[in-house]
């Protein structure tokens, strides 16, 4: 005999309505939410809005100028080894200080951090250690230091995240190495975008400048990739750093690309001591389409490329002729000196500070490590030469 079936159970009216409420309430809460966005997003034309503060300026023709704006961020770019990180360090010094060699101006007080997602803990720490050198100060309470380079692009992002949000009175933020931010932003636009999304945010919650680095292409002159695309056309400025072709121990810096007006180019070279100075007369020459005549070409300051082969000796034997072994400071005053007595050319002290840079990697002034001392240089071969 067939089992008697029982009939379903019939449909109540309060099934639909749970339903159909449930499903008006999320609808609504959406169009509430999106409503939000929209009052948050339109802007009123009565309204006062002040300009973004001023989050570091650059000196330009003698004057102070705008270069970074808080709530944007900027990229400092360039070929591998044109020392980047040597500008983003003189960058954190002036935050630190409020100023560096009087080029670069930071009004704001606050904490200024730097995330590194390249180098390991001990060059990080280099890194920071260079950058309290260049402040004059010993281990400010308002610079932190972050090796981020043995997490996950990931967690990398979730740290900068965990930082920024929980650090108050935030000033100037440093990024070395936004390409680790994600797998492959170079070639997956997604990734990309979600970059610069997430510095985009991070600048206008906080009400703070980043500065990024982000490398060239290694065969031609442009941003890399997606993320190079699109961080240009975000950034507050673009700014490109390259080593001089003349002498590779100088780097030059000029503005790519910026909202505000473009700083003139200037040049920094680094002593032997691995700290970077700014050459503030150091000339750069624009290139120009047609060749001047002889009467209307500007004279170009001195400097270790112009000068001839026996003149940098005679410099040099002028240095060393009272004194065979000097320190660091000495050499480069008595270079000073000398040049001006030789050339009949006034340098300052960054461009002398140049000429020791130049002596060194020409191996015609010997740096001596002393144990317990400071380093000691001397003339090479100087016991062969008739003084």
């Amino acid at each position: 005999m067939d089992a008697i079936k029982k009939p379903a159970p019939l449909l109540k009216m309060e099934h639909f309505e749970g339903k159909e409420n449930i499903a008006d309430e999320t609808e609504q809460q959406q169009l509430t939410e999106l409503q939000a966005r929209l009052t948050l997003c339109k802007i009123n034309l009565a309204e006062v809005l002040s300009p973004p503060p001023v989050a570091m300026r650059i000196a330009s023709l003698g004057d102070p100028m705008t270069l970074f704006t808080k709530g944007n961020f900027s990229i400092v770019t360039g070929a591998a080894k044109s020392r980047k990180s040597f500008l983003i360090s003189m960058l954190m010094a002036a935050a630190i200080r409020g100023r560096f060699q009087d080029h670069f101006f930071c009004e704001g007080e606050g904490i200024n951090i730097i995330f590194d997602t390249e180098q390991s803990r001990y060059k990080a720490q280099q890194i920071g250690k260079r950058i309290c050198n260049l402040s004059e100060k010993v281990n400010p309470s308002n610079l932190e230091v972050y090796s981020l380079r043995t997490l996950d692009p990931s967690q990398r992002l979730e740290l900068i995240d965990k930082v920024l949000s929980t650090t108050p009175n935030l000033n100037f933020v440093a990024i070395d190495g936004i390409i680790d931010l994600d797998i492959d932003p170079i070639l997956e636009a997604k990734q990309a975008q979600n970059i610069v999304m997430k510095l985009m945010q991070w600048t206008e919650i906080y009400n703070i400048h980043i500065v990024c680095v982000l490398h060239y292409n290694k065969t031609v002159a442009t941003l890399l990739g997606h993320l190079g695309s699109f961080s240009h056309r975000k950034a507050d400025a673009v700014v490109e750093v390259s080593k001089s072709k003349e002498d590779e121990n100088i780097s030059l810096v000029k503005a790519l690309d910026c909202r505000e007006k473009e700083f003139m180019p200037f040049a920094f070279s680094v002593d032997p001591s691995a700290m970077p100075y700014i050459l503030k007369d150091y000339v750069i020459e624009k290139p120009s389409k047609e060749k001047k005549t002889e009467g209307e070409q500007k004279q170009k300051g001195i400097s270790p490329i112009t000068v001839e082969k026996q003149t940098h000796l005679n410099i040099l034997c002028h240095v060393f002729n009272t004194e065979k072994e000097q320190g660091y400071n000495e050499l480069w005053r008595n270079i000073k000196n000398a040049v001006e007595l030789i050339t009949g050319q006034t340098i300052g002290d960054n461009k002398a500070k140049d000429f020791v840079s130049h002596y060194l990697t020409n191996q015609n002034v010997i740096r001596t490590e002393m144990p317990k001392k400071k380093a000691v240089y001397n003339m090479a071969g100087q016991k062969a030469i008739d003084f």
